[in-house]
């Protein structure tokens, strides 16, 4: 079964996008698969740290709404073939 973990806070800048993507890249350099979602709507920048912003094509809202499946939103590190990433929307 697998594990979620949440990283969050009400304050901006303290660190939880650097921290969640930091925690997901050393889970995925065990062997574990690990996908990060970026819940931060209209501010993500998850894809942004992990170089990934030009890969996006779906996002969670995306998902949710049924216009995507989840394995058309998912964006596989092109480092760690174990980490994945689900955008948050930008709008």
């Amino acid at each position: 079964m697998g594990k979620v973990v949440v990283v969050t806070s009400g304050k901006g800048g303290v660190g939880k996008t650097t921290s969640t993507a930091a925690l997901g890249a050393a889970v995925a350099k065990t062997g574990k698969k690990v996908a990060l979602v970026d819940f931060d709507v209209g501010l993500r920048n998850l894809d942004l740290i992990m170089g990934a912003e030009r890969r996006v094509v779906f996002d969670l809202v995306n998902v949710i709404q049924g216009t995507a499946k989840l394995s058309q939103a998912l964006i596989r590190d092109k480092r760690l073939e174990t980490l994945y990433l689900l955008p948050a929307s930008q709008t």
